[in-house]
């Protein structure tokens, strides 16, 4: 029910943000555009800051994985590859928006770029709907699940089906991403706004880029702050050697708290 709702405010806020976008009024686009991501940069910003300090240990994905395995192995895989894929494109054009528009100039290889994209969006809708069908059907798994979580879900859900809409609806995003979207987004961390290109654009562009605010803002708040504490050192660190100390079969039958040889480390 939870779920439900949060999807029918998602839809009745798309809807009211569509209408002021078409209305043109210059202060919609100023809140939307300007306000919004600053607001939302810096709620990211002072909250993970907060939570890493002070609620150290619950910085992680605060995973479920030991309650049901299967579904969500099915679902993880094509949702965080198609993910992965999508972020780095993004952030690709965002870098490099010659090299990327340079490499459209074939058009060849611009429908490769552009299809390889909507199949990794596809992807990652279906892995995120085999995830929420897992939460929301496996009560073990509901047992340990939160408002936020739902929210998490419902926010994905925007920002990939409108991804997707603006893939069919508006060809050549990779294209018009690199020569109007990545001047914006540099005018943004550059403290110097400058939404005269992404004023004119589609609706659905401006959801997009709203939603990948919200996510943002929220990621202090959810399971999205995993992502600052990512195990990049265990591409470098040494490896672990785990050693069994004791003799699984006695174990079972084993009267002692305290099983098999005593640990060298104190």
């Amino acid at each position: 029910m939870v779920f439900l709702v949060m999807v029918a405010v998602a839809v009745a806020v798309a809807w009211g943000l569509k209408l002021a976008w078409d209305s043109g009024a210059a202060v919609v686009n100023t809140l939307t555009l300007v306000a919004f991501p600053y607001i939302a940069l810096f709620i990211f910003l002072i909250g993970s800051i907060y939570r890493y300090i002070n609620r150290g240990f619950q910085v992680s994905s605060l995973s479920s994985e030991f309650l049901e395995r299967k579904k969500l192995f099915w679902g993880s895989q094509p949702f965080h590859y198609g993910l992965m894929w999508l972020f780095f494109g993004h952030l690709t054009a965002f870098l490099f928006p010659r090299s990327v528009l340079a490499w459209n100039g074939e058009p060849v290889r611009l429908l490769i770029l552009e299809m390889s994209a909507f199949a990794f969006g596809l992807a990652t809708l279906l892995g995120l709907v085999l995830l929420i069908r897992r939460r929301l059907g496996s009560r073990k798994v509901m047992m340990v699940t939160n408002r936020m979580d739902m929210l998490v879900y419902v926010v994905l859900l925007v920002q990939i089906l409108s991804g997707l809409i603006v893939a069919v609806a508006n060809n050549w995003g990779t294209s018009w991403f690199a020569s109007a979207i990545t001047p914006y987004m540099r005018s943004i961390f550059a403290f110097n706004p400058d939404v005269a290109a992404v004023s004119a654009l589609p609706w659905t562009v401006k959801m997009h880029m709203f939603s990948a605010f919200f996510i943002i803002a929220i990621i202090p708040f959810t399971r999205f702050i995993h992502f600052l504490v990512a195990p990049i050192d265990y591409i470098w660190r040494g490896y672990q050697v785990v050693i069994w100390n004791w003799s699984r079969k006695a174990i079972r039958s084993s009267g002692s708290y305290f099983p098999g040889k005593k640990g060298m480390n104190h």
